[in-house]
């Protein structure tokens, strides 16, 4: 058994060799252009003269060389991809780890659908069971939304890093896969341009924060607009790394994000309101006597009423936002799509990802079903345990 896994591995290495095809056939269709067309001349030739022996001496040349540069094609697909199967064996094991993570949060392997179908069979014959949301499936874009502190590191890193082993498709989609990420970004940033940190930052920056990075004596002789301008370049720094650390764990930015409908009803909920909007738009015309331009009394009046207009500006955005980012998270999806749609063509790791693949795409007669009577068998358990739990609480 070891010995039939050791030689399947080796065979699965091998195909290295092999790929990219392009070269491969280039070569083989070549050099049979020109071996078969320096055959008719030998055919043609007199055997025996000069013309013949030329003809013949070129032909053995030829044969020789096909089979020289066809090793060498061989060699370097080898060493070439070998090396890129250790330079991207983060990246291709975390496009793998997506799909295998969408496919179980959009409720596509066998087993989910099996307890779907059973589901439905319960409720055609008349049972009423509604499902929890934690087992209810996601959409494509809330389960990107979900991964992206997992895959960006890798995917970016990958992008500036390694595109020398990366196909021409690859690096244009992960070119759009991080210039969508950019846009994300952006909305966490104009979130934060509404709060009062930003405003803090601009104008109220912590000239303090200069002396854990300056001796005193070079801040004493320090000019006073150079540590208002230094510390203000900081507090851009500090929200800059604020963003990236919300970024960098899902359940920051869920919590900071938690108004916010990043999924598929996000954008039909914008576009349902975008077109009620332009039905009933109709020109108002701003009424400015009543508006209080005056300025604020005290700090705290200041602070007040800035928090007050940044909250309510936030919820006329959020439905704009959520649009947004929505909209970048699909085409993300997308662009990953092609990115395993590539891999797939590619030894070893396409195998995987295929295999991955044909377990979503089975026939539903080809899954091992529960019936319905199993199935309610199931959900009379789960309610029984969960009273358990709130009893002994």
């Amino acid at each position: 058994m070891r010995l039939k896994y050791r030689l399947k591995e080796a065979l699965r290495f091998l195909l290295f060799a092999f790929y990219p095809k392009t070269m491969l056939i280039a070569c083989v269709i070549f050099s049979a252009i020109v071996i078969t067309m320096l055959g008719v001349a030998m055919a043609l030739a007199p055997e025996g003269s000069g013309f013949y022996n030329i003809v013949f001496a070129l032909t053995t040349g030829a044969v020789a060389s096909f089979f020289v540069s066809f090793v060498v094609e061989l060699s370097n697909n080898y060493r070439h991809n070998k090396l890129a199967w250790y330079e991207l064996k983060e990246y291709y094991s975390t496009i793998m780890k997506f799909e295998k993570h969408k496919q179980i949060m959009m409720k596509l392997t066998p087993s989910q659908r099996a307890v779907k179908k059973a589901h439905e069979e319960f409720v055609a014959a008349g049972g009423i069971e509604e499902i929890d949301e934690y087992d209810q499936s996601k959409d494509v874009i809330q389960v990107t939304w979900e991964q992206l502190p997992d895959i960006m590191p890798i995917f970016k890193q990958t992008f500036n890093d390694k595109k020398q082993f990366l196909s021409d498709i690859e690096i244009d989609k992960l070119e759009s896969v991080i210039s969508e990420y950019k846009q994300i970004q952006s909305v966490i940033h104009d979130r934060i341009l509404m709060s009062l940190m930003y405003d803090d930052a601009l104008y109220r920056s912590d000239e303090n924060y200069l002396a854990s990075i300056y001796p005193n004596n070079i801040l004493k002789n320090m000019p006073a607009w150079i540590k208002k301008y230094m510390s203000n370049i900081e507090s851009q720094k500090a929200i800059d790394r604020y963003v990236e650390a919300i970024f960098s764990d899902f359940k920051l930015l869920s919590q900071y994000m938690e108004n916010y409908e990043i999924s598929q009803k996000g954008i039909d909920a914008y576009k349902d309101e975008l077109e009620k909007a332009e039905a009933e738009a109709e020109s108002e015309d701003i009424d400015y006597d009543d508006a209080d331009f005056s300025e604020p009394e005290d700090e705290e009046t200041y602070r007040r009423q800035s928090e007050i207009m940044n909250k309510q500006m936030e919820l006329d955005e959020i439905s704009f936002s959520s649009w947004e980012i929505s909209e970048s998270c699909k085409k993300i999806a997308e662009s990953i799509d092609v990115l395993e749609q590539s891999i797939m063509k590619k030894p070893y790791y396409g195998i995987m990802i295929k295999y991955v693949n044909n377990s979503a795409n089975k026939s539903i007669d080809d899954i091992t079903s529960i019936s319905a009577y199993e199935y309610e068998k199931r959900q009379l358990d789960k309610k029984l345990k969960k009273q358990m739990e709130l009893s002994e609480k």
